[in-house]
């Protein structure tokens, strides 16, 4: 039973195989097509847009809390005890949380900016998780050289919902040895549909103008649009897309 229902919790976390600890996450899910053309075809990789449509936490259409419920109510249920790395600057005060209490089954071992920062005796801890934050200077070039450190990574989770900080020629390299790498798709996208709406009353009420004669002390009296009844285009319809339709409608 609770293999089943840990199956059930992995694919609504977005993983192949469930990972060491129980986190909302997402997969990358890249895959490589053919784009054919006038010149010689070439290689391309691309999102697999129905692979990954239902494998990533969001904050509007997921379950909260799911996976901390399996826990409460069946630890003896963890398949493996989730031992972090923190890859961040030391003063990203985002990253908190993970020095907070973490759920059972985890541990943080070590915070480091660079491979050099982690001890060579956390070999013995086996580490099997690195948490990657966008503050880490250099992260393109230090990853490579903390795996190599901890051959033992089996899962990587990146803080922002953008990988391109990690992008090199080394990165692929990641998939192959069966690293799972996950990052923050959907966790932003309530708040940027929010932002969507804020800009679009921006322009239909003249914001600027407003801001302008409060600064004269002038009153002005001018026409301003409603939103009510309009159309909105979107081009992009992922995750954030999805959330601004959802808040217009």
């Amino acid at each position: 039973r609770h293999a089943g229902e840990l199956s059930r919790l992995s694919s609504l976390a977005g993983l192949s195989s469930w990972p060491s600890c129980l986190n909302r996450t997402c997969s990358l899910n890249y895959h490589s097509r053919s784009i054919s053309s006038a010149s010689t075809p070439m290689l391309k990789k691309a999102w697999d847009t129905q692979a990954d449509q239902y494998k990533f936490w969001n904050r509007e259409e997921s379950i909260s809390g799911q996976a901390q419920m399996m826990l409460d109510m069946s630890p003896e249920s963890i398949q493996k005890e989730a031992r972090i790395l923190r890859l961040s600057a030391d003063d990203d005060s985002a990253n908190n949380p993970l020095l907070d209490k973490l759920p059972f089954g985890s541990r943080l071992l070590h915070v480091g900016s660079q491979s050099t920062d982690f001890p060579d005796k956390l070999v013995d801890e086996s580490p099997n998780v690195l948490f990657v934050s966008p503050s880490c200077p250099h992260a393109r070039l230090i990853l490579p050289l903390v795996l190599a450190k901890f051959p033992t990574i089996e899962w990587i989770h990146v803080r922002s919902a953008g990988i391109d900080f990690l992008e090199s020629d080394e990165l692929p390299w990641v998939g192959k040895k069966g690293i799972v790498m996950t990052n923050a798709k959907g966790q932003f996208s309530s708040s940027l549909a929010e932002y969507v709406m804020m800009a679009c009353s921006y322009f239909a009420k003249d914001i600027p103008r407003l801001l302008k004669n409060k600064g004269a002390k002038k009153w002005d009296d001018f026409e301003i649009e409603e939103l009510r009844g309009k159309t909105m285009g979107i081009v992009g319809y992922g995750d954030i897309g999805r959330s601004a339709a959802k808040l217009a409608s």
